[in-house]
C-alpha cells in the first residue's frame, strides 16, 4: 500500500530539476491536523452485473466512518449510464443517491447518450450534484438548472470546494445531434474555466479542492500542472486503472508547485477507491494514500436483478448460455465474441455482406444462464441507429488497415478495432493489417489484397450510425453510398437473431479466430509512456 509523503515528494521534484525548495514553502509545522476520506469510482456504464461491487464498497466505507478520524466523501468521476434510456438511467441515480451515497459527480459523455433533455429527466430532482465549469450551454439547455460548476461541502467542520469537467473530446465520443445544444471548451479554455471556480472558492475561504473530472489520465496529469489550488483529481474517461499513490506518476506539480494526486479506477465497477489525505494548515497536501480495491466477480446478483425488475420491469427470456467467453481485459484491442456474434445478427436480420461494431460500443458481457433481453440491450446500451449502405473494398481495407493501426499504438487502446461479421482478419501487435479476408454467406472464404484493394468492388455493410461519423473515429466509414436508415440499434437484430435458434437452451459463444493477433516479427523498443501505463494498468491490488 503506497502512501504519498509530502517531502518525498518535494525531493522527487528537485532530483528531476524541475524547481527548488525556494519555490515553495514546506509543510513542517501544521497547527491542525486535517484528515479527508474519499470513496471515489468512475465510468460503470449502467453495467448491473458488476455494480454491487461498488454498492458493496461504499457500504463498508460508510460503516467505518465511526473508527475514521477524518471527515468522509462518496464521489463519482462521470459515465454513471450509458444510453438513451431515461427509465434505466434514472433507476442508476436513484442507486447513486439512495444505495450508494454519493456526494456529487462529475458529468461524462455517456450522461450526454439521450443529449440533454435525457439527462435531464434522469437527473432531476435528485440529491446527486452534477458538477461541470468548462460547458456552455444554449439558452434554453435544461441542463443549466441541473449543474453546477463548482459547489461546497460542509462536513464536520470541513469545507470542501469541488470543480467538474467534463470531457474535451465530447464532440468526438457523441453523436452530434444528442449535443448540438452543448459546447465544452478546449484545453485552454478549459483551464481557465476551472482557475476562475477556484479563484471563486479561495475567496470563499475554501483552501481544499477536489476537481472531478471526465477528460482522461494524461488530461488530468495536464490540467494538474496547469492550475493552482485543486490538491486531488478524481477521474475518469479512459478507463485507466492507478494504484497508489507515487511522485512523477499520480503526484504531479500544481503550476506553484504544491502536489496533486491524480486518481482513476477502470470501468464497469471492477474497481473502488479510497483515498486517505491529510492536509497542513495551509490546506496543502501532507500525506495522501490512494488504495484501488477489485470487486470480486461475480454472476448476477438476484439482490440486483430484483430491484430492476421492481423499477424496470420483468425482461422477455430469450435463452439459456450455457458458456460464453468474457468481456476482454482491453475490448477495444482483442477479439470478442459476444460482440462478432452481435455482429453476425446485423448481417443475418438486415441481409448485408459485411457487419462492422466499433469494439468500445458493446459495454458488457452477457453471464452463463439465463438470457433476456434486458441482458442484450445492457451490452449495447447506446442504442445508436443501425444503417445500411454500401462499401468498396478499398474504403473497407483502409477503415480496418487504419483502426488497428491507431488502435495499436495507442497507449489505451483507442478507437478501438473493428469487430467484424463477412470478414477474417489478422494484424500484428504494431496494428499492422497482415491479412484481409471476404467471407461469403456459404463460409467461402476470398483473400483481400490488402497493398491493392478493389475500387471496382463493393459490398453491402450494415453498422451504426457513430462509426459512421464523418469527423469520427473511423472516417473511412463516413458513407460514400445511398443509406438505408434503420430506428434501431443492434440490440433487436440480436434478439430476433438468438429468438430464431433451434436450441436456444444451449448458447454458446466461442472465439472462432476471426480476428487474429500476432506478435511484431522484429523487437519493439518500448517507450517509457507506454511502459508507464503498462505499470499503473496492471497494479496488484487489494
Amino acid at each position: 500500500m503506497a502512501i504519498f509523503n509530502v517531502q518525498r515528494f518535494y525531493e522527487y521534484m528537485i532530483s528531476m530539476n524541475s524547481f527548488s525548495l525556494n519555490n515553495f514553502k514546506l509543510a513542517t509545522r501544521p497547527i491542525n491536523t486535517n484528515k479527508l476520506s474519499i470513496y471515489y469510482y468512475n465510468d460503470t456504464h449502467g453495467n448491473s452485473d458488476e455494480i454491487l461491487g461498488v454498492i458493496n464498497g461504499a457500504r463498508k466505507f460508510k460503516n467505518d466512518e465511526g473508527t475514521r478520524d477524518s471527515v468522509s466523501f462518496v464521489l463519482s468521476a462521470g459515465d454513471n449510464y450509458s444510453g438513451a434510456n431515461v427509465k434505466k438511467n434514472k433507476f442508476f441515480v436513484d442507486l447513486m443517491q439512495n444505495i450508494i451515497g454519493v456526494d456529487a459527480s462529475a458529468i461524462g459523455n455517456h450522461e450526454m447518450d439521450g443529449g440533454s433533455d435525457g439527462f435531464c429527466k434522469a437527473a432531476k430532482g435528485k440529491k446527486v450534484d452534477f458538477i461541470a465549469s468548462n460547458v456552455v450551454l444554449d439558452k434554453n439547455n435544461p441542463m443549466s438548472e441541473v449543474i453546477k460548476k463548482s459547489m461546497i461541502i460542509e462536513r464536520q467542520g470541513m469545507r470542501i470546494g469541488l470543480v467538474g469537467s467534463m470531457p474535451l473530446d465530447l464532440e468526438m465520443v457523441s453523436k452530434s445531434d444528442n449535443i448540438k445544444d452543448i459546447k465544452v471548451l478546449p484545453f485552454d479554455e478549459t483551464v481557465n474555466a476551472i482557475q476562475n471556480e477556484i479563484n471563486k472558492l479561495k475567496e470563499m475561504k475554501i483552501d481544499k479542492v477536489i476537481l472531478l473530472s471526465h477528460t482522461g489520465y494524461e488530461e488530468d496529469k495536464k490540467l494538474a500542472s496547469s492550475l493552482d489550488g485543486v490538491d486531488i483529481i478524481v477521474g475518469g474517461h479512459t478507463h485507466t486503472v492507478v494504484n497508489g499513490a507515487k511522485s512523477g506518476e499520480n503526484i504531479v506539480p500544481s503550476k506553484s508547485g504544491e502536489p496533486v494526486l491524480i486518481v482513476q479506477g477502470g470501468e464497469n465497477g471492477k474497481y473502488y477507491g479510497i483515498i486517505n489525505a491529510e492536509f497542513n494548515k495551509n490546506g496543502v497536501l501532507k500525506t495522501a494514500e490512494n488504495t484501488l480495491y477489485r470487486s470480486p466477480i461475480r454472476k448476477k446478483s438476484p439482490i440486483i436483478e430484483h430491484i430492476k425488475v421492481q423499477n424496470l420491469g420483468k425482461s422477455p427470456k430469450v435463452g439459456t448460455i450455457t458458456k460464453i467467453d468474457p468481456m476482454p481485459a482491453n475490448r477495444r484491442i482483442e477479439h470478442c465474441p459476444w460482440t462478432s456474434t452481435l455482429a453476425d445478427a446485423m448481417k443475418e436480420e438486415l441481409g448485408a455482406d459485411i457487419a462492422l461494431i466499433n469494439s468500445a460500443n458493446v459495454r458488457k458481457v452477457p453471464q452463463t444462464g439465463l438470457l433476456t433481453e434486458n441482458d442484450i440491450s445492457e451490452s449495447v446500451p447506446m442504442k445508436n441507429k443501425l444503417l445500411k449502405t454500401k462499401i468498396t473494398q478499398k474504403q473497407l481495407t483502409n477503415a480496418i488497415k487504419n483502426s488497428a493501426k491507431t488502435t495499436m499504438s495507442h497507449h489505451e487502446g483507442v478507437p478501438g478495432l473493428l469487430q467484424v461479421s463477412g470478414l477474417k482478419y489478422k494484424i500484428d501487435t504494431d496494428g499492422n493489417l497482415l491479412e484481409l479476408n471476404f467471407v461469403d454467406k456459404n463460409g467461402k472464404i476470398s483473400p483481400i489484397n490488402i497493398a491493392n484493394p478493389s475500387d471496382d468492388i463493393v459490398y453491402t455493410v450494415i453498422y451504426d450510425d457513430f462509426a459512421a461519423k464523418e469527423h469520427g473515429e473511423y472516417p473511412e466509414l463516413f458513407p460514400q453510398f445511398e443509406v438505408q436508415h434503420f430506428n434501431f440499434d443492434k440490440d433487436k437484430t440480436m434478439i430476433d437473431y438468438l429468438n430464431k435458434k433451434h436450441d436456444k437452451e444451449h448458447l454458446e459463444f466461442n472465439d472462432d479466430k476471426r480476428i487474429e493477433i500476432v506478435k511484431t516479427s522484429k523487437q519493439k523498443q518500448e517507450n517509457n509512456s507506454s511502459q508507464r501505463f503498462l505499470n499503473l494498468t496492471c497494479p496488484k491490488v487489494s
